[in-house]
Order: structure tokens, then C-alpha cells, then sequence
């Protein structure tokens, strides 16, 4: 039986004053207080000149300095009183990889930043001047009960595949901070800091997926060196990726995928590519949570999303204690929610939310209107690129980042320096969704010619429709979507 304070092993608490959660270390940065539970990494940052600006949450990664940080880190410049801290926070901090967020705390400034795409999330209560990682860190005894959104839990279907997106949580009074805003701990005012403006495009894409690759490449290279890795390995276009960067690394990790129920392709896919090129391969029991580890994978996610991940999560138990190694972020690349779009597409929030396959709710229209307001002077392809990052990968894809607090799941494509180069590739290339495919041929030929989310036979034909009639609310999820494009 596990005690009130490991149930949320891994998450935090950040107050202007000091907040005792039984068994929760206490860390004072300049003037804040941050509660830390059993399992959370932190480390502290200085600047050139000695002092201590703040602290990183997470598993920050070096690619410069080839490694994981840990214990401390050591900006190379100081942080002046005349310094623009978003340009000062992009420089120093988004140039690093891994999974993280930044807690600045000087004499001057105290914000909260998150990663590129918000992989260690946070949520705050802007009355009670507090922020942490999830409602359960933020909402003690019974008030995490009492302030739970019961209609409209329901009504976005999160107990199966949806979720609350933009700054909504499952709790009133309790915001989400998406990634590129930062959260001012002053005013706790929210503010977005990128981008500024809409990015250059590539003038030679193949160079420019080669940087994204090799980045990718250090990242697990790194992460390999430090400790047991693993890497999952499917039958999508981004695992195959992820395998094109570990051709030189076969010795140092090895790939891992879950014979879940209709993964049968992804298993076939993977059982095949390790055969062929003799990769040490996991083929991992498909194990389903039991109701009371299914509350409590919900309860360190604030409630704020479902669906398979909640019944399968014990299958990846025997990844803990190893870094795991996934291949989100690759979509952004592609231009996920583009269907049908042009550039000059009028883009409002029922238009998003039609495209993220959420119901026409008021509060979410409410919400995410208020997240378009700001950047609706982009181009449409800007705004559904942010609006895929922002309003579904930061709050569906990592509002969970806390569930299994014993493993390091990191996803390398993701990264300032990936995104702002994915983003930069020309909408034709990025549409045909080709230069990955070429340049996973470009960097290890002989995987490439294995079908990608194909068995390669028959049941290529009966698979759409068998997906169909297993899961019938997905199908009319893509419907609506597909509809929503359309309009």
C-alpha cells in the first residue's frame, strides 16, 4: 500500500511561501519554496558570475557538452539587470535537449519555463499563488474532490481518449502552462515568449533534416553512455527514425515494444526488423492495470486525459530504472493538422477544435480562443502547427508526465532546435512528408526497404476495417475531424 506521498513520487510544488507536504523534501530558490516528492530530479543553476539564477526539473542533456546534467549547472554568461530574460532563457536554456523545465528565481525576476514542448508539465492555482506539477500536488485532502469538473470530464470523454486542452485541467480554478508561454510568479500573469515571429524557411530541407538527425543521434548516443537505454520500436515512420540513429549503437541499447492488444502490426513490423538486422529486442507482456492502479495513474495525472495508456501502463514496468526512449514530436515535422489547409484558411477556435477531435464545448471554445488571440495574425500553417504542439502534444501528450515517476521516458525529437527546424522545412516538402523517409535511406538503406505501418501482405487490406469495428468512437473521432477540415 503505498503512502500519500509516494502516490505522487516525481512531482513538486512551487509557493512564494512554505508549503509541508508529509514526506516532501523542502528546497528554498532565492525567494520561492519548492516541496519536492520522493523521485524528483532537480538541480540547481548558476550563472557565469556564481550565482544561483534557479534550478531544472527533469532530465536536461548537453549536446555540447555530450551529457546528462546532473548535480549543478554552469551557464558560460551572467544574467544582468538590463538582460531581455526571454532571450537570455532561449540561448541558455532552450539550447539544451532531454525533458525539463526551469524554474527562474532571481532578485529581479521569478518564471517558470517549460521545454520545447512541455514534457515535465505544470499546472497553478493563480489565486492561491501556487503552481506544481499536477492538481494532486496543488489540492490536498479533500479539495482535489471537491473541485473536480464532473460535466465537463464527461463531456470531453476522458476516460477514454480525450483530454482537457489549452489551460483547462479536471479542476476548477486550476490552470495548465502550455509550453512557449512562461508562467510569471510575480503577477501570475501568463505570457507567450515563442516564437516571436514566423520562421525562416529552409532554403535546403535535406541539410536541414540531416541537423534534426543528428541531434537525435547525439541524444540517445548520450543518454546510452550514461545508462541502460532502451528504444521503442514500432511499425510508425518516427520509431523507424529513431532506429536510423542507432545504427553505430546496437551494442550500447536495445528496443523494446509491447505486444498490447491491435498493436499486432507494430508487433509483426518489430519482430521482423529485429530479426533482419539482429537487434536486441524486448517483446513486453501485454499487462492491464487493475482498478486501483488505474486510479492511481489517473490521480498522478490530475484527471486530465484516458484512454489505453491507463490500462496498459503496468506492460512498461520492467523499462523502470532505464532511460526509454520514444519518438514524439516527429508529427510537428509534418504538419499534423494541416489537412486541407492553405495559408491565408480563416482559423478560429471551433476550426481547432474540430481539428483536434475534441467536442464543441463553451468552456473549451472559451479557452481556446483566448490561446489563438495572440498569434491569429500567422499564417494558418503556423497556427495549426502551434495549436498541434500546444493544445494537443503539451496537453494530451504530457500532462501524464508524472505516471510512472521510477522511469525516464525522453523523446529526443523534440527540442528547440528540432522544432524551429522542423517548422522551417517548406510547406510542399512537409505535406509529401517524404525527407524523413529519405533521409532514413540516406543513413541506413537496407531498413528503409521494410514497409512502414504495413505488414507487407493480405491483412494490409483488412486492417482499416478490422480498426473500425474494434474501436468505433476513434472512427468517429477521424470523422469528425475530417469534417471539421472540410468546413
Amino acid at each position: 500500500m503505498l503512502t500519500e506521498s509516494e502516490q505522487l513520487d516525481g512531482q513538486f510544488l512551487v509557493s512564494t511561501e512554505p508549503k509541508f507536504r508529509s514526506g516532501w523534501s523542502q528546497l528554498q530558490v532565492g525567494s520561492l519554496h519548492v516541496s519536492l516528492a520522493p523521485l524528483t530530479r532537480v538541480l540547481n543553476v548558476y550563472g557565469a558570475d556564481g550565482d544561483q539564477i534557479g534550478v531544472l526539473v527533469g532530465t536536461p542533456i548537453d549536446l555540447e557538452g555530450g551529457r546528462v546534467i546532473t548535480g549543478r549547472y554552469t551557464l558560460p554568461a551572467a544574467l544582468g539587470e538590463g538582460d531581455n530574460i526571454d532571450e537570455f532563457v532561449e540561448e541558455h536554456i532552450y539550447k539544451l535537449s532531454g525533458s525539463f523545465l526551469f524554474l527562474l528565481s532571481t532578485a529581479m525576476h521569478r518564471r517558470i519555463y517549460l521545454d520545447a514542448n512541455g514534457t515535465i508539465s505544470l499546472v497553478y492555482d493563480r489565486d492561491a499563488r501556487i503552481a506544481g506539477a499536477t492538481a494532486a500536488a496543488l489540492l490536498a485532502g479533500d479539495k482535489y474532490k471537491q473541485r473536480f469538473r464532473a460535466r465537463l470530464y464527461k463531456a470531453l470523454d476522458v476516460d477514454n481518449a480525450g483530454w482537457f486542452t489549452g489551460d483547462l485541467t479536471a479542476h476548477t480554478g486550476i490552470n495548465r502552462l502550455l509550453c512557449n508561454h512562461y508562467l510569471d510568479l510575480d503577477t501570475w500573469a501568463v505570457t507567450r515568449h515563442w516564437p516571436s515571429r514566423p520562421l525562416e524557411v529552409s532554403s535546403d530541407p535535406t541539410l536541414t533534416c540531416a541537423r534534426i538527425f543528428e541531434r537525435v543521434r547525439q541524444t540517445i548516443e548520450i543518454l546510452a553512455r550514461t545508462g541502460t537505454t532502451s528504444v521503442a520500436l514500432t511499425a510508425g515512420s518516427d520509431s523507424r527514425l529513431l532506429l536510423s540513429c542507432c545504427r553505430d549503437l546496437l551494442g550500447e541499447v536495445s528496443f523494446a515494444t509491447v505486444r498490447a492488444p491491435n498493436a499486432d502490426i507494430d508487433v509483426a513490423c518489430a519482430r521482423r526488423l529485429a530479426t533482419k538486422f539482429k537487434l536486441p529486442h524486448e517483446l513486453l507482456a501485454y499487462r492491464e492495470a487493475t482498478p486501483k492502479q488505474a486510479e492511481l495513474w489517473k490521480l498522478r495525472a490530475g484527471h486530465c486525459v484516458g484512454g489505453n495508456n491507463v490500462k496498459m501502463h503496468p506492460s512498461v514496468i520492467p523499462l523502470e530504472g532505464r532511460y526509454f526512449v520514444g519518438g514524439l514530436g516527429g508529427e510537428v515535422g509534418r504538419g499534423f493538422l494541416w489537412l486541407n489547409a492553405r495559408p491565408d484558411l480563416p482559423i478560429d477556435a471551433k476550426t481547432l477544435i474540430g481539428r483536434l477531435k475534441l467536442p464543441q464545448d463553451d468552456e473549451l471554445l472559451r479557452s481556446v480562443a483566448a490561446w489563438l488571440a495572440p498569434i491569429s495574425h500567422f499564417d494558418a500553417f503556423l497556427i495549426l502547427d502551434l495549436a498541434y504542439i500546444e493544445l494537443r502534444m503539451s496537453s494530451w501528450g504530457f500532462c501524464d508526465s508524472y505516471v510512472k515517476p521510477k522511469q525516464q521516458e525522453l523523446h529526443p525529437m523534440i527540442s528547440r532546435a528540432n522544432y524551429a527546424d522542423m517548422l522551417s522545412l517548406p510547406p510542399d516538402v512537409r505535406r509529401k512528408g517524404h525527407i524523413y523517409l529519405q533521409q532514413i535511406e540516406r543513413s541506413w538503406k537496407e531498413i528503409s526497404e521494410i514497409p512502414i505501418n504495413k505488414y507487407g501482405n493480405y491483412r494490409d487490406v483488412l486492417t482499416p476495417a478490422l480498426t473500425a469495428i474494434r474501436n468505433p468512437k476513434r472512427a468517429y473521432r477521424k470523422a469528425r475531424q475530417l469534417l471539421g477540415a472540410r468546413a
